[in-house]
């Protein structure tokens, strides 16, 4: 059996999956009581009570915390306070978070194609339609996020309202009238076209390409392979990943910035990609396809989640470090929104255990790298674990306490959902599922580590 078939029993479960999705957003809803809070401090029911019987008091208590936090002074002097967190604003911003994250799983699994081909790898050759079909969903990704940018970019980017950069206007903001040049919607979506347009055109080439070698297997289609390898690189490195990271998360926080967050975000792509592709390899073997796919293929992709979750660690310590060792405001800023117990600080550690310390001690041996239970173990910590990540980068800002709970689990698992069957309806297009006519097929079979 080289041509996956889609079958029904997979449909259902899949179905099954969405309902439980459905039904998880719904008692998430039911569940769900409005908060508020201002961006300079969150106040207690106690210290409520007392501005209402004094205010007095309450004008002390506002000093204080001005004066606690002062590198959130001038944000707040103009003006600017973290929106009432609505229930509306908490689906809102959770579902942008879902289609963020599927996209960088998306973009990660076509720099998997990319990075491999150009290393003139062989052992992967077996798998790799499975990135291929992966990296298709991008289109679906991007198709949702230009529907969120269009109605909701007031919503999510603070920096889209035209009276920060009026001096004349109380909530003038000079920090964001500084970066108005780059932080303006026409900006904002020239680079969404040109983001859209060469991630596209690059899965369109992948695909055309790697189909053309099933088809008609050839040195010319395998040459073309690799130039395209190589332009991939390229265009996912300084364009993609950057201005995507900058433009659909960064910007969410716009006076906040930092070095590594371009590298991190796509370290956590790219690791929750491995973790999904080590599942389905898992689960097409199980269906009784890739025969001649073994320990040692599955040994390198487990290699990889560990080696990546590594990386992602760096990065996401390297920022954090240097953050916290220059004390600026704008970039301690984040941190504060993110650490502390008020808002997402059990949420934070947490997510640190789940990308690194139980993926770091799961797969350190060899043994558990070629464990079929161990893996697929390791793979779910993993994915529920960035996704967690994932939603620390975007959610904050627009929700600063409260905004995780079912809502957002239960938009992953419908969302997810569609992007697995998705996968697998691509998958079953595939003619050749085992690439059997690639140049470098019989080193895959004879792979040995």
């Amino acid at each position: 059996m080289n041509t996956y078939v889609f079958d029904s029993s997979t449909q259902k479960k899949l179905f099954l999956s969405f309902g439980v999705g459905v039904l998880l957003l719904v008692l998430g809803i039911l569940f769900f009581g409005n908060k508020s809070a201002d961006a300079g401090h969150h106040a207690t029911g106690h210290e409520v009570a007392a501005a209402q019987h004094s205010p007095e008091k309450a004008d002390a208590h506002a000093d204080a915390a001005h004066t606690e936090e002062a590198g959130h002074d001038a944000h707040a002097a103009a003006g600017h306070h973290a929106p009432e967190v609505t229930l509306g604003k908490t689906i809102m911003i959770n579902t942008y978070n879902v289609f963020y994250f599927g996209f960088y799983i998306a973009l990660a699994a076509l720099f998997f194609l990319a990075a491999t081909n150009l290393a003139w790898g062989g052992w992967h050759i077996q798998i790799q339609k499975i990135p291929l079909a992966i990296s298709v969903t991008i289109i679906l990704f991007l198709a949702l996020l230009a529907g969120m940018f269009v109605f909701f970019n007031h919503d999510i980017f603070e920096w889209t309202h035209e009276y920060l950069y009026d001096p004349k206007d109380p909530r003038y903001d000079a920090l964001l009238a500084s970066k108005h040049d780059f932080l303006n919607l026409k900006t904002f979506w020239i680079f969404f076209v040109l983001i859209a347009g060469s991630a596209v055109a690059l899965v369109a080439y992948w695909w055309k390409t790697l189909t053309a070698l099933d088809i008609n297997p050839s040195l010319k289609w395998f040459s073309k392979s690799r130039m395209i390898a190589a332009v991939t690189i390229v265009i996912v490195a300084f364009l993609i990943n950057t201005f995507a990271t900058w433009y659909w998360s960064m910007s969410i926080q716009p006076h906040w910035y930092s070095t590594m967050f371009t590298w991190n975000t796509m370290a956590g792509g790219a690791v929750t990609f491995l973790s999904i592709m080590l599942v389905l390899i898992h689960y097409l073997k199980g269906q009784g396809y890739l025969p001649r796919v073994n320990d040692n293929h599955l040994h390198d992709v487990a290699k990889l989640m560990f080696a990546i979750s590594v990386f992602w660690t760096y990065t996401w310590f390297a920022q954090y470090m240097l953050i916290w060792y220059a004390n600026i405001p704008e970039e301690t800023e984040y941190f504060r929104l993110r650490r502390s117990a008020d808002n997402y600080g059990f949420l934070f550690h947490f997510s640190f255990v789940l990308n690194f310390i139980l993926p770091f001690f799961i797969l350190m041996t060899r043994n558990s790298k070629r464990s079929k239970n161990t893996t697929i173990v390791a793979a779910v910590i993993i994915i529920f674990g960035q996704f967690a990540a994932f939603f620390l980068m975007n959610c904050p800002p627009i929700l600063p306490k409260g905004g995780f709970g079912l809502i957002s689990i239960g938009l992953l698992l419908m969302i997810g959902s569609v992007f697995i069957y998705l996968t697998l309806f691509i998958l079953s297009k595939v003619k050749d599922l085992a690439s059997t006519t690639h140049p470098y097929v019989n080193e895959s079979y004879h792979h040995h580590i």
